[in-house]
């Protein structure tokens, strides 16, 4: 269902950019055609294409959010990894109205081998961050690729203005997806911001503070643009020098066992928001047709080892009553 609800956002966006005169890019491998320089989205999403309405102290993103999103900040191209027959360099920063912010990264693969490159871990401003990348290159060929920070990760980071990006990428040889080598840290610190970023708010259902980590959870959402799903909003915060993973060890929603898992990894001393969504559909097989309870406890271990390190109590999450609102809204639309 997610993907769906993004291709067809991604298809609204498009259409509503071609209607103010945007230009078609010609058809080419050049990656800077591929990437859409961002510009305003005027149109909201239609009531068929989301099936609820948008309440602003409710939602995990919005269409204000993206239009807002400080697209000047900017990165120096630089090489990032070259060995045994492998250059990767980062080209450039450009900013796509659907996907988010995308560094394009250029792979030269001079080895015999079909190389895959993937995201060993990325973090913006602080917070871990899930970007999309998946770059696939051919013996003797150099593609250009951008790697996408989405929008969603940022909005819920509360993240405006991009000010510092660190990342690691791993490269796999693609027939036995076996880990050739992991490039060391890229650090960029990008010029040209305008937008001063906020301090993030960590006032929430405080779950666990101990030695390891502080957990927080940030309330009951929706996802109204990318999503029709409710998500469960959790801040992390790691204290410990060493990477750790946090995961919820139950999940009960109205008293009902749902199987949906939250697994994050964290770096040393940074911080990472990410959700534990409750699917209609799953919901729908137990007759949950309003959130009455929700409880939640999680595990943290050494990321490395997966030793636990720790348990947290089973916590009640407080659920809003626009929650149940927006239900009731949803199945009226969903009638109509």
């Amino acid at each position: 269902m997610k993907r769906i609800l993004c291709f067809a956002l991604a298809a609204l966006m498009l259409a509503s950019l071609a209607a103010c005169g945007e230009k078609k890019p010609d058809s080419t491998e050049s990656v800077t055609e591929k990437v859409t320089e961002a510009a305003p989205v005027t149109e909201e999403p239609t009531a068929e294409a989301t099936a609820e309405p948008t309440t602003a102290r409710h939602e995990v993103i919005s269409l204000d959010f993206i239009n807002d999103f400080d697209k000047t900040a900017s990165i120096e191209e630089q090489e990032i990894y070259n060995k045994d027959g492998v250059t990767v360099t980062a080209k450039k920063l450009v900013y796509d109205t659907v996907s988010g912010p995308q560094i394009v990264l250029a792979v030269k693969n001079d080895t015999d081998k079909t190389l895959m490159i993937q995201n060993a871990y990325t973090t913006v401003n602080g917070f871990m961050m899930k970007p999309v990348l998946d770059i696939t290159a051919k013996p003797g060929k150099t593609v250009e690729e951008p790697m996408s920070l989405p929008y969603l990760g940022l909005a819920m980071a509360s993240i405006h203005s991009l000010r510092e990006i660190e990342f690691s990428l791993r490269i796999l040889d693609s027939t036995t997806y076996g880990v050739m080598d992991t490039t060391p840290e890229v650090r960029f610190n990008l010029t040209g911001g305008t937008k001063s970023e906020p301090t993030f708010d960590e006032d929430g259902q405080v779950v666990y503070d101990g030695k390891e980590c502080k957990i927080v959870l940030k309330g009951i959402k929706r996802d109204t643009l990318f999503d029709s799903a409710n998500v469960v909003e959790v801040y992390m915060m790691n204290k410990t020098d060493k990477t750790i993973g946090i995961r919820n060890s139950k999940l009960t929603v109205n008293g009902y066992e749902i199987t949906t898992a939250m697994e994050t990894a964290i770096l040393g001393e940074k911080r990472a928001v990410d959700v534990i969504e409750l699917y209609d559909n799953e919901l729908d097989e137990y007759g949950v047709t309003a959130l009455d309870t929700v409880d939640v406890a999680f595990e943290i271990n050494d990321y490395e080892t997966w030793d636990k390190l720790a348990t947290t109590d089973t916590v009640s999450v407080e659920v809003p009553e626009i929650a149940a609102e927006e239900e009731t809204a949803t199945e009226t639309a969903t009638e109509k």
